[in-house]
């Protein structure tokens, strides 16, 4: 009884593991599955390591996590970094630069501090901005300033 519960248990593990690796298309991911996968089916660590490349303890570590956490183990944990304007804001802040004031990077950086909270980090975030609200960082104005205005 114990013995068909365990064969259960790892056929639908093996199933499991199948859908997971057809499924990714990161390849980092697609190795985790596989490296438990071959461990279910009774390969050696060394086996593991020649065909896949990897280390004895990757191996040891994600089989660990598959098998403390599932299929959400051998999935990645970085998700990338949070944008700091949303599409909003940025369609917000185009419209902003578009009126008819003469505007600057040293004026954005202000008002982005002051409205949103954001300081970036490098000033190409601000020029940017700038560009894809058709102005340039070297003239925040569409027309010459110096123009004599007569």
């Amino acid at each position: 009884m114990l013995i068909e519960a365990q064969n259960d248990c790892r056929t639908e593990n093996l199933q499991r593991l199948t859908e997971f690796i057809s499924n990714t298309r990161d390849v980092r991911e697609w190795k985790r599955g596989e490296a438990v996968k071959l461990r279910f089916l009774g390969f050696s660590y060394r086996e593991i390591k020649e065909r896949l490349g990897v280390s004895t303890s990757f191996i040891a570590q994600t089989q660990r996590k598959f098998l403390a956490q599932g299929i959400p183990g051998l999935k990645l944990g970085y998700q990338g970094s949070k944008s700091y304007l949303t599409a909003k804001e940025k369609s917000e802040i185009i419209e902003w630069l578009n009126q008819p004031k003469n505007r600057n990077v040293s004026e954005l950086e202000r008002h982005l501090i002051e409205t949103y909270d954001v300081v970036f980090k490098s000033q190409q975030s601000y020029y940017q901005i700038l560009n894809e609200s058709q102005l340039t960082w070297q003239k925040g104005n569409r027309e010459n300033p110096k123009k004599n205005q007569i």
